[in-house]
Order: C-alpha cells, then structure tokens, then sequence
C-alpha cells in the first residue's frame, strides 16, 4: 500500500527529536511492506535529510518569506504561541497550504493516516474520502476542539471523516466524547505511540561511570517547557544534597530552570537533547524517572509522554503527575503523586530512595508493561487500521 501520513511535526534531520514518534509510526507502518508519503510543515531550520527505506518526507511551505514560519517545532506550537506573537500567522496559513498538497498527491494513495485532528485530520476527511482513513489524537488537538466555539461541529467532521480513531490516553478518549456528546461512529481505539528500545550493551556501571554520578540520581527527559512542571520537581529537592537531578531536553525554559536550581542548591546535570548511547546512558545510570507534568494555564495536559514508556522499559520506576494519560500509562509501573504537590512529590522521591528492593519491585512491573508498547509489539495493531474491511 501506499499510505499518506499528514501531520503537524516530523522530524527534519535525524537528530530531531520534534514529532519522533510519527517517524516511528512510519517506521512501523514500512516495516509492513507499504510506502509513506509524509507531509509536514517546512521550518527554517535543517540537518541532513532524513534516510529511511520506503519513507519520503514533503515538507509544505507555509509562510513567505521563509523566517516567518515559526508556528512549529522548537517548543511546541502551544509554547510557540504564547511566547511568539507572529507564530500565530501559521494556524490561518498552513490548513490550504496542507490542503494543497495533500490535493496532489491523494489520488495515489492506499489510505491516509493523519496526526493531529486539528488540521491534519480535517484535511485527510477532504482529500480521503474513499481510503481508509486513522485519525490519531493527541493532547494538543483535544484540548482546541475543547475550546473552540465550533469546536463539536470539527469533532463531528472528524468522526465522520474517519475510519477509526485512535487516542493515545483513555483521558483523551473521554474528553473527545464529551466534545462530540456521543459516543463516536467511527471505531475507536486507545493506544499509546509505541517507542524503539535501546539495544545498547552499556552496563549501569559503566553509564554512571561516563556521566561520573554517583548516589542517588533522579532523571528527567523532555521539552523544557511549563507543563513539564520542572520546576516543581527543582524545589521538592531542595535541601537533599545526596540527589543529583538529570535533565534531558531543551526548550525556553532553560535559563529559568537552571536559575532556579542555582538558587536552590539543587544539583543539576543539564544534558541537552540526548538520542541513541547518550539516552541509554542517562537511563542506565538512573535509579528514578520523574515526570511532574503540570496542567497549563490554559488548561492543557499531557497525552501519554514516549520518553515514560521508554524509562519503565530501562526498568526506572516512574513518579509522575496523577494529571492527563500518566495515570493509565503508568498504573503499578510508578507512584502517582497529586498535579502541582510539591510535598507529594519530595515524599514519593524520599520513599524509593530508602527502599532500593521497592525501586527493583516497581521498576520490574514498569519493565513488564512497556514490553507491550515497543512499535514490535503495536505495529501489528496499527498496521490492522489500514485495513477496516478485515
């Protein structure tokens, strides 16, 4: 088959990490036999072109001149918005440029799948109407259809417009039910993006050795952005000078954070981006994962965070957020404090610190789960979508 992919993100050079796991949603769907064709929007900003077999990538210019595209990547088109004010020219001018070149291409195509239902999802409904057609949510698009004044008039196109949904969080499901206010005709599924397991042979003694830790080391991977909740996490460990907190991951809010750890005492290893032998390395080297997600002011929350399914396959132990998909990502894989406690989370920390055998029960049970979220494990079942007459 030949499948289109529509999404807001992708990554454009091989160490972008901005929309990994549409590339390894791709990826999967390849290792089935059929050829992508991916259209994303164009940035200001590349590496060298991505290589994989079966995979062609598009990029859709959006905005001219070429520096007044600066709706996606970097932070996230949420952060992007709040923080940049020409950002929002995109939301108006990337629909019909999409729109365009989906128009062109959809004739040669098996099926379609879209990420994003805002406006990746509208676009497959127009261009799609005969194919099979996935619709894949995650938080960002639940939460503007939540709160635009059309916003069950585009739920119910989407549904209409679609083959099947798939949600990446049971929350996401529920909240998109609501917006529709019915339970939707399309078929719908709950399922997280999967994730590629290291096969890196590098030893836990051997990682701490390179990144030359020691003690009780507590890590944190991501975008440096608000809802991350970093800087929650930066003051429950306040005063415990045997932690060393590592932080992988770049955005905005790295100059805030690192004062604010520098202010604090707190021990501070800032990674930047890390892929491959640098990943396996932090998570090797860990004892704890942390994802202290916060709900945004405007009311946001995460989805089902990748980098979390990555942590518990390494065997980490999660303490996360009890706020969007965590909760039914992580279930007996963690400890779920309540969104914004500080005094939770410093405890939940304090807890597995005394209680390595607690570490090593909770970490086994997080292993064991994310074996079932590797893109081996899904593949199969995303691959099923393209087929809804079977």
């Amino acid at each position: 088959m030949r499948v289109g992919v529509l999404t807001t993100s992708y990554p454009r050079f091989d160490t972008d990490i901005a929309g990994d796991f549409v590339r390894g949603h791709a990826r999967a769907l390849a290792s089935f036999g059929h050829s992508l064709h991916v259209l994303a929007p164009e940035d200001t900003a590349y590496g060298p072109p991505l290589c994989d077999p079966f995979i062609d990538v598009e990029h859709v210019a959006y905005l001219r001149p070429r520096r007044l595209q600066r709706t996606f990547y970097g932070a996230g088109v949420p952060d992007n918005l709040r923080r940049d004010p020409r950002a929002w020219a995109g939301l108006l001018t990337f629909p019909p440029a999409l729109l365009v070149a989906a128009s062109r291409h959809a004739h040669s195509w098996d099926a379609v799948v879209s990420h994003w239902a805002l406006p990746s999802a509208l676009v497959a409904r127009s261009v799609g109407r005969t194919i099979p057609h996935v619709a894949i949510f995650h938080s960002a698009d639940v939460h503007l259809l939540e709160h635009l004044p059309l916003g069950r008039m585009l739920a119910e196109l989407v549904d209409e417009g679609s083959t099947r949904l798939v949600f990446v969080s049971e929350d996401l499901a529920a909240r998109f039910r609501r917006v529709l206010g019915r339970v939707p005709r399309a078929p719908t599924t709950v399922l997280p993006m999967g994730f590629e397991p290291s096969d890196s042979p590098l030893s836990r003694t051997e990682a701490r050795r390179r990144l030359a830790l020691c003690g009780f080391v507590v890590f944190a991977m991501g975008r440096l952005v608000p809802i991350k909740g970093l800087d929650l996490l930066i003051r429950a460990l306040r005063g415990l000078d045997d932690v060393t907190l590592v932080v992988a991951g770049e955005g905005p809010e790295r100059g805030r954070l690192e004062a604010e750890a520098a202010s604090s005492g707190v021990r501070v290893r800032w990674t930047g981006i890390v892929r491959g032998e640098a990943k396996a390395a932090c998570l090797r080297a860990a004892d704890v994962f942390t994802h202290p997600s916060i709900r945004a002011e405007d009311g946001r929350t995460e989805g089902a965070p990748v980098a979390v399914l990555e942590a518990m396959h390494e065997g980490l132990p999660i303490v996360a957020s009890d706020t969007g998909g965590l909760a039914s990502l992580v279930r007996d894989g963690g400890v779920l404090f309540p969104e914004g406690d500080e005094l939770a989370l410093r405890s939940a920390l304090l807890r597995l610190r005394a209680d390595p055998t607690e570490v090593e029960r909770i970490g086994r049970l997080g292993r064991d789960r994310a074996a079932a979220h590797t893109w081996l494990a899904v593949g199969p079942t995303f691959e099923a979508m393209l087929h809804p007459a079977r």
